[in-house]
């Protein structure tokens, strides 16, 4: 709550907010954001879209400064997958700590990604989810708190100045136009494949909602697969989750689907 915060910090989130809605270039968002990561009591800061950063597009958004080589590798081996940060962004609408992902069933995967991660002291974090209709999902991050338990009173501080931080930066990523519509990775057979597959149905299944031979199913799940690196359907389905191509609220079993409100 506001009164368990430094009336100091909340001073600064509104000279932050004011000052972020003039700036102009990517180095002056990364600077206020360094500098509110010193004011929060964090070493580390994060913004980015939840993206394939391998080919460096200028309209993504990938600011951060993460222990030398950490980034680098979240990057080469497409880590935003298995970042259960990325996947909870998907099914809540607020800014979290990272403590409530305890709470959550995590795989071999996503427990291994936070160890990791905890051994370069990216850890304790705050997330700031970020969504437009249309476009790439991205989140502003704070984490490796010098006091951890601090975290959790400065969470509303950190929703304030993330999410203006994150407007700025799309805003000049778009060339101050007001939104850019990103076009669909997968083709519209495909997705639906996958959807499908994901709710536990098989080719001949899926082929006999749709309208396909099984043969033609099995085409587009191999394609899709292909196109991002992965070997079974479960794995497709998380894939195409995270990547923003289908929600979570369309393999969810009904029964779980308020979760995803």
């Amino acid at each position: 709550m506001p009164g368990s915060v430094d009336i100091g910090l909340v001073r600064f989130a509104q000279e932050f907010i004011d000052d972020i809605l003039k700036v102009s270039d990517f180095a002056a968002v990364e600077a206020k954001l360094e500098a509110a990561a010193r004011a929060l009591g964090f070493r580390h800061y994060a913004m980015i879209h939840h993206d394939d950063h391998r080919t460096r597009k200028p309209s993504l958004i990938f600011m951060q400064n993460y222990p030398e080589g950490y980034a680098e590798r979240y990057v080469a081996e497409c880590l935003h997958r298995d970042d259960p940060v990325v996947e909870y962004c998907h099914v809540i609408d607020r800014s979290f700590a990272w403590s409530e992902l305890a709470e959550r069933e995590l795989t071999a995967e996503q427990r291994a990604f936070l160890e990791r991660g905890a051994r370069e002291g990216v850890s304790d974090g705050i997330t700031v989810p970020s969504y437009v209709l249309g476009e790439r999902g991205g989140s502003c991050n704070f984490s490796g708190p010098v006091d951890p338990a601090r975290v959790a009173a400065q969470r509303w501080i950190v929703q304030a100045i993330g999410s203006f931080a994150f407007q700025t930066a799309r805003r000049i990523a778009l060339g101050g136009r007001l939104r850019a519509v990103r076009a669909a990775g997968l083709a519209p057979r495909e997705r639906e494949c996958i959807i499908l597959a994901g709710q536990g149905k098989s080719n001949t299944d899926i082929g006999a909602i749709l309208d396909l031979s099984p043969k033609t199913v099995k085409f587009y799940i191999e394609r899709a697969c292909k196109r991002y690196d992965v070997h079974n359907r479960t794995q497709l389905t998380y894939a195409a989750v995270v990547d923003g191509e289908i929600g979570v609220h369309e393999v969810t079993p009904r029964k779980y689907r308020w979760l995803a409100e």
